[in-house]
């Protein structure tokens, strides 16, 4: 007998942790800024092993030189240098993109590429066109190649039938 609060039991809307995309903006944010406080908290606990591994390491010069002797000036100064040329870099590809927009708008320039032809392959590969049909009706075909990329061999397993209950083994070139 199932009690009637039983948990297989359908829900009609999945839960808000299965499916966070259902949260509100508010939740979200709630959320969120919890998270960061809670991540906040961790890394303030762990801070004395953190400064004990620093001093072990000789972190105490580099606060000397960056804090004491203010060298982070320096270093705040290429920083502005480095979002300069990274802001710059990336208006300069949004600008030529947005020009190859505007350049190309309304024409469609990409094409597929025409099917090759089983003689123009068979003659590129030293085969007959039917083995090449043949390869391509394949379920399965590996091709074996020489230490100069010459077709080989090729294991051709043919689709399932009472006329090809196993796998066959053709080769390509026999003079190879």
């Amino acid at each position: 007998m199932e009690k009637s609060g039983s948990r297989s039991a359908p829900r009609a809307t999945p839960l808000i942790i299965e499916r966070p995309d259902l949260q509100s903006w508010q939740q979200r944010f709630v959320s969120r800024t919890l998270t960061l406080v809670f991540w906040v908290g961790w890394v303030y606990l762990w801070l004395p092993a953190i400064t004990l591994v620093g001093w072990l390491a000789g972190l105490e010069r580099f606060h000397f030189h960056m804090i004491v002797l203010e060298g982070y000036q320096g270093f705040l100064g290429l920083l502005v240098l480095y979002a300069v040329v990274i802001f710059s870099m990336g208006f300069a590809l949004v600008l030529w993109a947005k020009y190859n927009h505007w350049r190309f708008r309304g024409v469609e320039r990409r094409r597929m590429r025409p099917t090759v032809s089983a003689e123009a392959l068979g003659t590129m590969i030293g085969v007959q066109a039917a083995d090449i049909e043949r390869w391509r009706d394949a379920r399965i075909a590996v091709v074996h190649h020489d230490a100069h990329g010459q077709v080989v061999m090729v294991d051709v397993e043919q689709a399932r039938s009472r006329t090809h209950p196993a796998p066959t083994r053709e080769l390509a070139a026999a003079d190879c």
